[in-house]
């Protein structure tokens, strides 16, 4: 069974999703305390800013039984009660496979057809592909879900315009500060999400930008490259009362700007402090708007931009559905085809073993000691009818697609599949 629970920002708040966020280390963490369960083949789990997604391939086991394994296991490791599982949804089979197309094209994102969801998706099933937690069948169909991915983004206009939640979040930026370009704007985070965000400042000609990682030396690379000031994290106290725009971008767990650190100077400042915060979980305090003259964002204040800019892509959603469809269609005659494997492995042994035992029992009757020809004979016999039952397995089964015969076949041959 392919499966799927997840958490997104159609179905749960800001506040609901940071809870259940992982970083690359608690990822795998995860991902192995999940292995522990027999039954579980494979899993990957995604985790962005906008959506927090358990992939997983278990054995033959009834979907309530699989979904309730996988809740139980994040519930625990997540220290989250039973209640919040309502904010999930949850896909099977045919539909986990569509989804986990649609999230990779950019179809369920919140800026739709943005290209930074590819990143995520590769990086976080490397995590799951590189220490041996996928399952062939997963990774067959993550590989498919990137191939769908990019026919949809070179095939339609499904990406045409703001690409991304940064560029949104520049956007938001310009609405409320106007005269932006002759303010100080400090970005903390030196991923994807912060050098898109430097990207779009840079292009609306901003040219008061610091930038500052907890790597420097990262810092440095991204402020050579585009000509804008970086600085240690250490210095971020004198820094922020210079800034008239802080916007934030990090993988941290915890608070890095908090109500304590504005306090020393926010009342001295005659103009308000803009801060933005795109990093899940949240990484500015909430409490800082008890201050004066501060506005905060975070990534759910976006949806009023992204409706300004969503209704061009909106037309090539239509055509993104039919390569997905088609990609979808190329992934299940896979699936179908990996169904007979069992079959045809326990008929090839199945008439293997009947030869190999008949022809021992007529040698011994016969006083025959040593005879290749007949051994032969006996094996080239023993191919051909497994060649024949099996093309006949194909054509009958639809080549794996109506699995009721397969299991006909199983018992009238007396066939047991030892694989899930």
């Amino acid at each position: 069974m392919i499966g799927l629970i997840g958490i997104s920002y159609k179905s749960a708040p800001l506040e609901i999703r940071e809870k259940y966020s992982f970083t690359e280390e608690s990822n795998l963490l995860f991902l192995q305390q999940l292995q522990i369960d027999p039954d579980l083949i494979g899993s990957v789990v995604l985790s962005t800013c906008n959506r927090i997604e358990v992939y997983f391939h278990y054995k033959k086991c009834c979907s309530d039984k699989a979904y309730d394994a996988i809740f139980r296991n994040l519930e625990f490791f997540k220290k989250s009660p039973a209640e919040e599982r309502k904010y999930f949804y949850s896909f099977e089979g045919d539909e986990a496979t569509e989804h986990l197309f649609r999230v990779v094209s950019g179809l369920e994102s919140l800026i739709l057809g943005e290209d930074q969801i590819v990143t995520q998706v590769k990086g976080c099933f490397k995590v799951s592909l590189d220490n041996d937690l996928s399952s062939s069948v997963l990774t067959r169909m993550f590989n498919k879900a990137f191939e769908a991915g990019k026919r949809v983004r070179t095939e339609t206009a499904i990406n045409q315009g703001s690409a991304s939640i940064s560029s949104a979040a520049v956007e938001l930026l310009f609405k409320h500060v106007p005269d932006i370009q002759q303010k100080t704007i400090t970005l903390i985070g030196t991923g994807v999400m912060g050098e898109l965000a430097a990207v779009n400042l840079v292009k609306k000609e901003c040219t008061s930008i610091f930038i500052t990682n907890r790597t420097y030396n990262k810092a440095v690379e991204m402020a050579e490259k585009h000509a804008v000031t970086a600085f240690e994290m250490e210095k971020i106290d004198t820094i922020l009362p210079q800034s008239d725009v802080v916007m934030v971008a990090t993988g941290a767990q915890s608070h890095i700007i908090t109500k304590e650190m504005l306090e020393p100077f926010i009342h001295q400042r005659k103009e308000k402090q803009l801060y933005m915060d795109l990093s899940v979980p949240r990484n500015i305090s909430t409490q800082i708007t008890e201050l004066p003259n501060i506005e905060l964002f975070a990534v759910d204040d976006l949806q009023e931009i992204v409706k300004e800019t969503q209704s061009k892509r909106k037309e090539a959603v239509s055509e993104a559905m039919e390569i997905i469809r088609l990609v979808k269609h190329e992934f299940n005659d896979w699936l179908c085809a990996l169904e007979l494997t069992p079959a045809i492995l326990n008929i090839k042994k199945n008439i293997h073993d009947i030869n190999a035992g008949e022809l021992e029992g007529f040698l011994k009757i016969n006083g025959i000691t040593d005879n290749e020809m007949i051994t032969r004979y006996a094996d080239h016999i023993s191919n051909k009818y497994a060649r024949l039952f099996i093309r006949n397995l194909k054509h009958v089964t639809e080549n794996g697609k109506q699995r009721e015969y397969i299991n006909v076949v199983n018992r009238l041959f007396e066939l047991n599949e030892k694989n899930g």
